[in-house]
């Protein structure tokens, strides 16, 4: 009886011990380690702490995924490896996955964990990615000598019937991707590159040809109705049919409810964004502070000068996702709105022009331009120097300008290079030649402020650059000379500013209702010698009534009679 209880109590003892002592083992061993014998597809990474599981793993999918990978189809094989088709091992995810094991927060989970594991239980799959896009391109590289895919139906576009038509559907074979995958996998669960025997199976279209209804629909509409423009204030952009056929998608899109794919139509976002950033780049910009520093200059009558100046900006970013939904959105419309205004967020600037100043310069009153394109390199030289002597004028109030005081002497001394001009019925070389693009500007610019021209002559003949003819003005020292006044209540001030071969003159002063027309400049009569006639009308407006109005004429003769 004795020895049956002491054989029970050994018996019951031997295996608490056993287990309290595993327990022990397993705990200590364990200690912020992978649990003992933890697989990942084969590779044993227990024991080893989470950084070196995660080296050591990693290293062996470097060799694994760099290995050939034999792809039987008949009697010619294929070989290729998985890196080449887009697989990627998740090292980070895979190892996260084994720490679990057996470090759980409760204790006879974990303990149960740590047992399974001791007995080779925990064997995982490796956590893997794959790039979708560069296993169909390797894929379709590799089997292009097996495979004839399904082709869609698809729309292209016919010149002759200025629409889109129907490209048929075709049937096709493939190599059975699914199959593939499935294979790959089975073999990335061991480390294992074991031959695949590829299956090749018919290949349908999704898309068939009365399908593509819902897209050509659409697609024909916006062709018929373009041209469309993006617009930024002034500016346009033409989108013409050459653009549109090269924004226009057509992909197979589900059809609402249901599985099934038809043919869908959009523009490509993308291509959009890429041509709306060549347009941001001449619209986005910071926002500038005004500044405007005024010195004393006894060569003016009002005795000042702006020696440096610069008017406040708005700043511009381009929106171009928002730009483009609502330019799509525009040309999908019906009827089609035709311009899309682009959108941008605007940055205002932290002060303001009148803050820069005690005369009462605070906006833009007035703006004149020309084009000196086809210039000889003397000419331009002579606009330029002229640009410098107006840029920075100011005028008092009630005072009037006369732009050969202002321009002073043009002889060689004050860097000027000869050039044509008209003199005594002939073009001849002169210093200065060119000046008159400068008046002629100057004059543009102070008839756009709404300001009284007192003194103006046009050209004894049409000349080009001066386009269109009668709105220019010609100078020469003492006379004729270009005068106008500022009848203003404030101070006016000169900016002017040379861009490629253009010249713009902005009059700023102090901002009022009155509002400026300009008629014209109207052909009275023209001849077949050249000569011609014209008139341009100046109309002042306050409080929405006339308050004057001047006309200016111009009679020129034959360029025919000023040979050189």
């Amino acid at each position: 009886m004795k020895k049956r209880k002491k054989y029970l109590i050994v018996s019951l003892l031997v295996p608490l011990i056993v287990f309290v002592y595993s327990t022990l083992f397993l705990q200590i061993i364990n200690r912020q380690k992978i649990a003992w014998r933890v697989k990942v597809g084969n590779f044993t990474i227990g024991l080893l702490s989470p950084l070196s599981a995660k080296e050591e793993l990693q290293k062996k999918w470097e060799g694994f995924s760099q290995q050939e990978i034999v792809l039987g189809y008949q009697d010619k094989d294929r070989r290729v490896n998985l890196a080449d088709l887009g697989f990627e091992m998740d090292c980070q995810s895979t190892v996260a996955r084994a720490e679990q094991i057996g470090h759980r927060t409760n204790f006879t989970i974990r303990l149960k964990e740590q047992f399974l594991a001791a007995f080779g239980w925990y064997n995982l799959d490796p956590i893997y990615r794959i790039n979708p896009d560069k296993f169909q391109q390797k894929t379709r590289e590799i089997f292009s000598d097996i495979e004839n895919p399904a082709q869609n139906a698809a729309l292209a576009y016919n010149d002759e019937l200025g629409e889109f038509s129907l490209v048929h559907s075709n049937e096709g074979t493939a190599v059975d991707r699914k199959k593939l995958m499935d294979d790959l996998s089975q073999g990335i669960k061991t480390f294992s590159s074991e031959p695949i025997v590829l299956n090749v199976i018919h290949d349908y279209p999704t898309v068939e040809n009365s399908e593509v209804q819902l897209a050509k629909e659409p697609a024909d509409r916006i062709i018929k109705n373009q041209p469309y423009y993006l617009k930024f204030n002034e500016d346009y952009w033409t989108i013409d049919q050459k653009i549109l056929l090269d924004w226009i998608v057509f992909e197979p899109v589900k059809e609402n409810g249901s599985d099934n794919e038809i043919l869908g139509f959009s523009l490509s976002r993308e291509k959009i964004r890429s041509y709306l950033k060549k347009i941001a780049q001449n619209i986005d910009r910071p926002a500038a502070e005004a500044k405007l520093k005024i010195e004393p200059d006894a060569s003016l009558p009002s005795g000042k000068r702006a020696v440096e100046f610069s008017p406040a900006k708005e700043g511009f970013e381009v929106k171009l996702d928002q730009t483009f939904d609502q330019f799509f959105q525009n040309i999908s419309s019906r009827p089609a709105v035709k311009t899309t205004e682009i959108i941008a967020d605007v940055s205002e600037p932290k002060n303001s022009l009148e803050e820069t100043n005690n005369l009462g310069i605070n906006a833009l009153i007035g703006q004149g331009t020309s084009n000196f394109s086809g210039s000889p390199k003397n000419r331009k030289h002579n606009i330029g120097i002229g640009v410098k002597k107006f840029n920075g004028v100011i005028l008092a109030p009630g005072e009037e300008s006369s732009f050969n005081t202002i321009l002073g002497d043009s002889s060689p001394e004050a860097g000027y290079l000869p050039e044509l001009v008209i003199k005594n019925n002939q073009t001849i070389p002169e210093y200065g030649g060119g000046l008159c693009q400068v008046s002629t500007t100057l004059f543009r610019a102070a008839v756009y402020s709404g300001l009284e021209i007192t003194a103006r002559t046009p050209h004894a003949f049409p000349v080009v650059y001066y386009n269109p003819q009668g709105f220019d003005a010609t100078i020469y020292d003492p006379q004729p000379d270009l005068k106008f006044l500022n009848d203003t209540a404030g101070y006016l001030l000169i900016e002017g500013i040379i861009e490629g071969n253009q010249i713009t003159f902005n009059f700023y002063g102090t901002k009022t209702d009155q509002e400026v027309k300009v008629l014209g400049p109207y052909t009275l009569e023209k001849n077949e010698d050249g000569s011609m006639k014209t008139v341009l009308t100046q109309e002042v407006y306050k409080n929405g009534e006339l308050f004057y109005r001047r006309s200016f004429y111009s009679n020129y003769d034959s360029p025919a009679k000023y040979g050189h």
